[in-house]
């Protein structure tokens, strides 16, 4: 039974790792969907063949204990992906991120005008592809891709309005000057 219990704990823990590092980004690449999605399904299957081979192997009062044990797993499985489904992995990352995301507001501007940020440069948890200076002095950070076509970062505006809309950009409020941004083609 203990050699199951590696073999699901050897393939679980590189999937966690994967999704909360990728899937708290600002939106959600292809990849990370399908590695979360199928990743986290073929990973319950597994639980659950564990959980009736654990159930046919051990004595009733003994299975009986240890039951929340093996009920652990999925949860901790359901709470990340709820994590990274909800936003609110992105929200703890962005938090974490504040402020090396300030300073770099304020420090890069000369640098982000000059269109001289170079693209993956780490800021807080962030890997920034693009840094746009806009009128008004907001600052849109592209950190990733949105599915195929679409980009997604952190937008900051000075005097807490939102940034300039173009085209399609959607901005929710993160708080103090921050938001979230999606770009649509």
């Amino acid at each position: 039974m203990k050699a199951s219990k590696l073999v699901l704990f050897a393939l679980t823990l590189p999937w966690l790792v994967y999704l909360l590092g990728w899937g708290t980004d600002a939106g959600i690449t292809l990849p990370v969907l399908l590695v979360s999605v199928w990743g986290g399904l073929a990973l319950l299957v597994l639980w659950l063949l564990r959980l009736v081979l654990y159930r046919r192997g051990t004595r009733q009062n003994r299975a009986e204990r240890h039951m929340r044990r093996v009920l652990l797993e999925p949860v901790v499985l359901l709470a990340c992906v709820g994590m990274v489904w909800s936003g609110l992995g992105f929200r703890v990352r962005f938090l974490a991120s504040r402020p090396a995301l300030d300073r770099f507001v304020r420090d890069a501007r000369p640098s982000m005008s000059r269109g001289e940020v170079a693209a993956g440069t780490r800021v807080g948890l962030f890997t920034v592809q693009e840094a746009e200076l806009l009128p008004g002095g907001s600052v849109r950070l592209i950190t990733t891709e949105c599915m195929v076509v679409d980009d997604c970062g952190v937008a900051f505006s000075p005097d807490d309005t939102p940034p300039p809309v173009v085209g399609e950009d959607m901005y929710e409020r993160l708080g103090g000057g921050w938001w979230h941004w999606w770009r649509s083609w």
